[in-house]
């Protein structure tokens, strides 16, 4: 979807942006009302989602002549005024489920995630969770495209300590006198949103830590070999590199290599929240 993004928190906005357009969303973004207006002029949007209360006015100078649906979000819900547009209110602070459950309500085949697309070592990391429970224990799994959630109802006998082991963020919340256990992990298996990325082929950068991202690349036998040995070498320095979205063909080759030579590239999957994304987080 093509949507235009209205926030005058720069934070804020551009965690929001990047949320979507991992969710694979084309994304335009003001911080007012009148660069808003200006886009509406010039492209034509599938969903506007807008903050109500702007520096130069209130949302509502723009919202009335949207022709795309809109979705608004404003901490004073009660402010935001009716318009044939305005396909549902969201009261920050908004979680981006739920955001983006309001954008998939715009369209008319919403998209759907599979948990077949997670990162391998994402999966593990979850049946590693779910084989911890007692029996009939329930979970649920919430996915926004770029982090999951998995969580379960706190109980006694639920090893707390051995779950904090598993890597990720982990938290424990009260709802009503209910307490549960929250764990959530980036989907694509990053061990943290900051480090530099890079592909097999392309040059490694001078860093203390970065990480190589084998998706999608058809890549040999023998340059993988190579990827581990310089891998190797880097981790003797003192630096380490981490391997994402290893080719199935490679996986006990990178398996063996590790237990031979202490590589341990692939550390438990659960990344710190990039600084954009934290705040969105209630």
């Amino acid at each position: 979807m093509r949507c235009l993004l209205v926030d005058d928190e720069p934070g804020i906005r551009e965690g929001l942006a990047a949320l979507l357009r991992r969710r694979g969303h084309e994304v335009r973004t003001a911080g007012d009302c009148a660069t808003a207006t200006s886009a509406l002029a010039d492209t034509e949007f599938d969903c506007v989602i807008t903050d109500w209360r702007l520096p130069d006015g209130i949302a509502s100078r723009f919202v009335a002549t949207c022709r795309s649906p809109v979705v608004a979000v404003s901490g004073h819900p009660e402010e935001v005024e009716v318009h044939a547009s305005v396909r549902e209110i969201l009261t920050k602070p908004v979680s981006p489920s739920r955001l983006l459950q309001a954008l998939a309500d715009c369209r008319s085949e919403p998209e759907a995630t599979t948990a077949a697309e997670l990162a391998a070592d994402v999966r593990a990391v979850l049946a590693a969770a779910d084989a911890c429970l007692p029996a009939g224990a329930c979970t649920t799994l919430d996915d926004d495209g770029t982090f999951v959630s998995w969580s379960t109802e706190l109980v006694e006998d639920l090893p707390l300590a051995w779950l904090e082991g598993l890597g990720g963020d982990l938290r424990v919340l009260e709802t009503a006198g209910r307490r549960r256990v929250e764990l959530r992990l980036c989907r694509d298996g990053r061990p943290d949103p900051s480090l530099p990325i890079v592909g097999p082929d392309a040059s490694w950068p001078d860093v203390p830590e970065l990480a190589v991202d084998f998706r999608g690349s058809d890549i040999s036998r023998d340059r993988f070999l190579a990827c581990l040995q310089l891998a190797s070498a880097r981790l003797h320095e003192g630096r380490r590199v981490h391997f994402l979205d290893i080719p199935a063909a490679f996986a006990s080759l990178a398996s063996d290599w590790e237990t031979a030579h202490g590589v341990p590239m692939r550390d438990p999957v659960g990344p710190r929240l990039p600084a954009v994304l934290a705040d969105l987080w209630s």
